[in-house]
């Protein structure tokens, strides 16, 4: 099994504020939601991102996120980590970090299904994602 990705400040700081965009869905970040997003930036980004910067920053839009991947200026002109890879991502850490809280909310679950929509994944490869911690959440579109 390969190891996971640690991504680099650029490309962390947007996954960052994706996972923030999610967690904000429901019109809050709790403090369960806070530390395990904490946790998962401190396992995925190489960089540390100070919570408070991220939450105000203004909101990521997933297209926005999607953009940066494509881009051939900027920083992710050589990215190693492919759109659907980072989606992968933003899944699997959506989902952790919102059901800190005891469960996934539906404006939760439609964020993720943007977020992963926007970096190319079809609604199977999101519900394939999804399968094992909410598998309910691929079914909202």
């Amino acid at each position: 099994m390969a190891a996971e990705p640690v991504l680099d400040s650029a490309l962390g700081h947007l996954f960052a504020r994706a996972l923030v965009a999610i967690a904000r869905a429901d019109d809050k970040i709790g403090a369960e939601e806070g530390l395990r997003l904490q946790q998962r930036l401190a396992h995925r980004v190489a960089a540390p991102i100070a919570l408070d910067d991220l939450l105000l920053a203004d909101p990521l839009e997933p297209h926005r996120l999607a953009e940066s991947m494509r881009g051939g200026a900027g920083p992710f002109r050589n990215a190693w980590l492919l759109p659907a890879e980072l989606a992968a991502l933003i899944v699997r850490d959506g989902i952790a970090v919102v059901l800190a809280k005891g469960y996934v909310s539906e404006a939760e679950a439609h964020e993720i299904v943007r977020f992963a929509s926007a970096l190319g994944c079809s609604l199977d490869q999101i519900r394939a994602l999804c399968s094992r911690a909410a598998p309910w959440v691929g079914a909202v579109a």
